[in-house]
């Protein structure tokens, strides 16, 4: 079982809980020995490349909010999230060393989420040394040279992405040779950011590229990995003489759907295909429920989405299968981006499962436009700075991963709940319901549990993202938790779930 410090949330508002079904739990006395170990940031976060300078702020006007907000995670976990700065808008961003402000980001429409282009200053840069001492970077690298980093005290680590430029005659911004610029900017950032860079992604989500303006119809998982490999040796060699410099982070694609044919798009592929040890440091998928921003008429539903377990384990699958694959090779295995239209429960049960996964770390997007972010450090459409729902989760999984060293076993794994270390209630539940009638389901936990404690993550209902509740506490308008902590322990070895809840239990 997964240790961590129990707070519980008086939860029942009438003598006579709703209980509508019961489980027997028997946790294993310790998990299985190939279950993976997880960090205390196993879960960490995506920020959109162009909207990095709006959650960190810069030197003379810190992002508050954000230092906040992320400082309390630390504070629970113990360590600090990683953060990768990227998505679609870092291959459209340029960078400029003689514009002034950090980013000019010309929208289309208020409407928009994202723009075009983005033009980007050496004030950009200052973004990533604004959070909280031991926040990690990965960083989504532009074309043209990289502004010169003086040392960044704040910083563990740091990964660049580098633009997948074609070898001659790329048109892209007229850059030209795109090798040259490739190994060019590598140097500018390796020299510049030193012993805290952790490793170069060269391309992003680049199996959706065949036949697009970036590659033709024909090109190949193998011409890929050749390409791939190329710039890495030539990166390398140029870096250090050697180019077998373990330092770069493959693939990156969109989510995998095909793992049958030696030639499908999937990182056990590329892998077989010579992707090595020797060069790549880590592989990286990407993932969404169906429900993120790419749909038009009616669009998704919680419901019908993210609380349909049948979707989301469905969708799992592919990433439960090449994860125990890439596992043979040494070669971690990331989900790199993946978010939907946001609720705490699901991202509890979401995270939750996918680390008894071999996968060694899940990024959650956000962006200050849109609507499954985290937390939003911006006004935005006159709205003040706040946390989301998926903020809560995070909050609730810095509990569980706390001190790090944490490994995962499933106890059950049903359509509408599942029960892990953590015991989370995927049964629908809005604020428009009547809350007596509000269904529990009833844990019994085996002997020697009879002064466990709880914490529980609650609200009115699991589609709002007001009232939100994790322990008696809640997170106010200057992202400070507030409210005192309550602890309650599970008497006669019993705990409630309520409908759209989650659950942590302590021995």
């Amino acid at each position: 079982m997964i240790p961590f410090n129990g707070l519980l949330l008086p939860i029942l508002s009438r003598s006579t809980p709703n209980v509508t079904r019961s489980f027997t739990l028997s946790p294993p006395g310790s998990p299985r020995p190939e279950k993976p170990v997880h960090d205390a940031n196993y879960h960490s976060f995506s920020i959109e490349f162009c909207h990095m300078a709006d959650y960190a702020g810069n030197n003379t006007h810190p992002n508050a909010f954000s230092r906040q907000v992320i400082q309390n995670l630390k504070d629970i976990s113990g360590k600090a999230p990683f953060f990768r700065v990227g998505g679609s808008t870092q291959s459209s961003a340029v960078y400029n060393p003689d514009q002034s402000v950090a980013i000019l980001s010309p929208f289309s429409s208020k409407a928009a989420t994202q723009p075009r282009h983005s033009y980007i200053g050496p004030a950009f840069m200052q973004s990533f040394r604004q959070f909280p001492e031991g926040s990690q970077y990965i960083y989504g690298r532009q074309v043209f040279d990289l502004i010169h980093l003086s040392h960044v005290a704040t910083v563990d680590t740091v990964t660049t992405w580098l633009n997948f430029l074609n070898p001659f005659n790329e048109t892209l911004f007229d850059v030209g040779d795109g090798l040259a610029q490739a190994v060019l900017e590598a140097n500018a950032a390796y020299n510049a950011i030193g012993d805290v860079l952790y490793a170069f992604e060269i391309g992003n989500e680049v199996n959706g590229w065949p036949g697009g303006h970036r590659r033709p119809a024909d090109w190949t998982l193998h011409d890929y990995v050749d390409q791939w490999s190329h710039y890495a040796k030539a990166i390398s060699k140029n870096l250090t003489g050697s180019d077998s410099l373990r330092l770069f982070q493959g693939c990156a694609f969109t989510a995998p759907r095909h793992v049958i044919s030696s030639s499908d798009w999937n990182v056990a592929n590329a892998e077989a295909d010579g992707m090595l040890s020797n060069i790549a440091k880590s592989v990286a998928d990407h993932e969404y429920m169906g429900a993120n921003c790419h749909y038009t008429g009616v669009g998704p539903t919680i419901e019908t989405t993210i609380f349909d377990r049948t979707n989301v384990l469905s969708r799992l699958w592919y990433h439960d299968y090449l994860g125990n694959i890439t596992a043979k090779s040494g070669i971690p295995y990331v989900l790199g981006e993946t978010n939907s239209i946001g609720s705490a429960v699901w991202a509890v049960d979401y995270v939750l499962y996918l680390s008894s996964l071999r996968l060694e770390r899940v990024f959650f997007h956000m962006g200050t436009r849109y609507a499954y972010s985290s937390w939003r450090r911006v006004s935005f459409n006159d709205t003040a700075p706040q946390v989301f729902p998926l903020y809560y989760a995070a909050l609730f999984n810095a509990h569980v991963f706390a001190g790090g060293n944490k490994q995962t076993e499933v106890l059950v794994n049903g359509t509408d709940f599942s029960a892990y270390a953590v015991y989370v209630n995927m049964v629908m539940w809005n604020s428009t319901l009547e809350q007596q009638d509000r269904p529990y389901t009833a844990l019994k936990l085996p002997s020697g549990w009879e002064s466990a404690k709880v914490t529980r993550l609650t609200s009115s209902g699991v589609e709002i993202a007001e009232n939100i509740i994790l322990a008696g506490q809640s997170v106010n308008e200057a992202g400070v938790i507030v409210g005192d902590d309550t602890h309650e322990k599970a008497a006669g070895r019993k705990v409630l779930v309520g409908a759209g809840e989650a659950v942590l239990v302590q021995r």
